[in-house]
């Protein structure tokens, strides 16, 4: 009986009652298009079970649609439901589905709409969503996922086109984009997510012309107050603009901090990482010859060296060394030697606590002969690390920028054919549904 109800009602039936009625609900197009999305696709090969019990779900949904337009009876609509899933098994289905489905899926019912708003859900979706990186040039904007050895890019929505500015670059804030522009063309700043395409601007009420360091925020009490860091080379100032007051703030530091923060140069390789409200960068100390990672704490204004980085081969100075942020609670460490260009990943043991001592593992080393050069790359180096794979982001020999893809002792160079020359920034992200905060707004 159930056999025979689930092979009678299935997609290719309402396919057919598509063509032949001519009427389709909204809910009925989603599932149409679902059909055939390569996400889907690509997760139908992962888990081929689930994926059956995802379709049935969601042939469930679409016949009580139909059922109300009179598009089919009622008796084979109550043959549908003799099997249900309990709502434990939907919410495990729906974890494991594209942040871009399931901003589309909101208006499938108000107990979906819920879940997807539930901190809960949105941290264990985060957990299962596959990382891609973000690709920004004069004119467009793209999203690049990798799967199979292949890269898709994907121009994302044009009302986000106002993000492009030549020399900008981008970071991540609690897996948000946080966009910032040299204050020579733009005293402003912005926070998106692509997912969702949310985008909010922060235009920074400043007379000087700083550098923006990176976006944190205060955790200290009930509410997050997000703010960002500030920096002036001649003198050497440091500053703090509160993004929900609009007020900009100078704070003292001890003169060693301020030596600390100006080692900070992006344009070495060493951008910024924010973990948990704090910013975190790799810093050269002259007097010890070491580096080691110097933090920012936006609760109590204070900076601190975190730890040394752990020896990877030669010491030689043109050895390049990226962090980043690791499963969302902890860091990952590159370092490529550059007499050998091996490549040593790191990840630390333990979540991000500045009250433990940092303990760092070697996840892999890498000896592709075909290895690129990552030092003083022009327009910087983005990588993240997924089934047990290095996949880096950078320009390639003539700053044309291309995707690595390194496994054990090989590496796959692909160029990104997207059309153009010149400027290009990029960066690692985790598709997600996290919501922009409310003080980011136009003003």
């Amino acid at each position: 009986m159930h056999a025979h109800s689930y092979s009678y009602l299935n997609g290719h039936q309402l396919e057919h009652l598509y063509y032949k009625k001519k009427r389709y609900t909204e809910s009925s197009m989603i599932y149409y298009s679902l059909l055939r999305e390569k996400d889907i696709l690509h997760y139908q090969k992962k888990n081929i079970g689930s994926y059956m019990i995802y379709c049935f779900l969601w042939e469930k949904r679409i016949y009580k649609t139909l059922l109300y337009q009179s598009l089919i009876s009622k008796s084979e609509y109550l043959m549908v439901l003799h099997v249900m899933l309990p709502w434990e098994l939907e919410e495990e289905i729906l974890y494991r589905l594209p942040p871009k489905s399931l901003v589309r899926f909101r208006a499938v019912s108000k107990r979906w709409n819920s879940l997807f708003n539930n901190k809960s859900f949105i941290n264990k979706h985060l957990s299962h969503s596959r990382p891609q990186f973000i690709f920004l040039t004069q004119s467009k904007i793209y999203s690049i996922d990798i799967i199979d050895q292949k890269i898709h890019l994907r121009e994302l929505h044009s009302s986000c086109r106002e993000l492009n500015s030549e020399y900008g670059t981008i970071s991540t804030c609690d897996d948000l984009l946080f966009c910032k522009y040299p204050f020579l063309w733009k005293k402003e700043t912005a926070l998106w997510n692509p997912c969702s395409r949310q985008l909010n601007l922060i235009k920074l009420s400043v007379d000087r012309d700083f550098t923006v360091l990176g976006l944190g925020y205060d955790n200290s009490g009930p509410q997050k107050v997000h703010k960002i860091l500030l920096y002036y080379p001649h003198p050497e100032e440091v500053a703090i603009y509160e993004c929900a007051s609009h007020v900009l703030r100078y704070i003292n530091t001890l003169e060693e901090d301020m030596y600390i923060c100006d080692m900070s140069n992006e344009a070495k390789g060493w951008p910024h990482v924010s973990l948990n409200g704090n910013l975190y960068w790799i810093a050269y100390n002259r007097q010890t010859c070491e580096y080691f990672i110097q933090s920012f704490n936006f609760s109590n204004e204070i900076f601190k060296p975190v730890c040394l980085l752990p020896p990877f081969e030669d010491d030689h100075s043109w050895n390049e060394h990226l962090l980043a942020v690791w499963k969302g609670d902890r860091f990952s460490l590159l370092q490529q030697c550059f007499l050998t260009r091996n490549i040593g990943i790191w990840v630390t043991k333990d979540k991000a606590d500045d009250k433990k001592e940092v303990v760092w593992i070697n996840l892999m080393t890498l000896t592709a002969t075909n290895l690129p050069y990552l030092c003083n790359k022009m327009y910087g180096v983005s990588y993240f690390i997924y089934d047990k794979t290095l996949f880096m982001c950078c320009g390639d020999g003539s700053s044309q920028p291309c995707i690595h893809i390194v496994k054990g002792d090989r590496c796959n160079k692909i160029q990104i054919g997207y059309g153009e020359d010149g400027w290009f920034s990029h960066c690692a992200y985790v598709p997600n549904l996290d919501s922009v905060p409310l003080e980011f707004q136009i003003e």
